[in-house]
């Protein structure tokens, strides 16, 4: 009989030596190496009638958020600007729309983390630049006076904050609340 250990085949004929390396196998299965284990999802019950549940992800620190309150602010005026710039929208209120259009383009949730730009993770920086792309582009449809136009480009601006919400705030994971 050959066992493995250490890289290196090793003949035994040592029935004592194989329970042991199975029972440490088996251990190690049983409880895990000792590294953090990711959370387990919770479901818990939204609406009964619905029979609707809600899958509750665990919950991670973002340690690249240097100042959470200042950060928590910013993103609350993000979406009153976006709640404010939906219904200027659909009421084609252009100059108002405009003044709204300049604060967006200045919103930055990379800026607002208070962290340098290279201590962040690559995918939220990455996130925020989509999130700037579809600002000027509903910048250039709002110039335009297109009504069609700048609602395209501001759900563009919209699922941008939804994916970054998905990955990086999974309580709320969509901005349904703009509606």
């Amino acid at each position: 009989m050959y066992f493995i250990l250490k890289n290196f085949i090793v003949p035994t004929k040592d029935t004592k030596m194989h329970k042991f390396i199975i029972v440490i196998i088996l251990v190690v299965c049983m409880f895990g190496c000792g590294k953090k284990e990711a959370g387990r999802l919770e479901k818990e019950v939204v609406s009964a009638e619905k029979k609707q549940t809600e899958i509750k992800l665990p919950e991670e620190k973002h340690d690249f958020i240097k100042n959470e309150q200042g950060f928590i602010v910013h993103m609350k005026d993000i979406k009153v600007l976006l709640k404010h710039l939906s219904t200027s929208i659909n009421q084609q209120e252009w100059e108002a729309i405009k003044q709204d259009t300049k604060k967006l383009k200045d919103a930055s949730p990379v800026v607002f983390t208070g962290a340098n730009k290279d201590a962040l993770p690559v995918e939220f920086v990455n996130l925020d630049v989509k999130f700037h792309m579809s600002a000027l582009e509903l910048i250039g449809a709002c110039q335009e006076k297109n009504k069609d136009k700048a609602t395209a480009a501001f759900f563009k601006v919209v699922n941008s904050c939804d994916e970054c919400h998905a990955k990086f705030n999974p309580k709320e994971a969509s901005t349904s609340w703009f509606q």
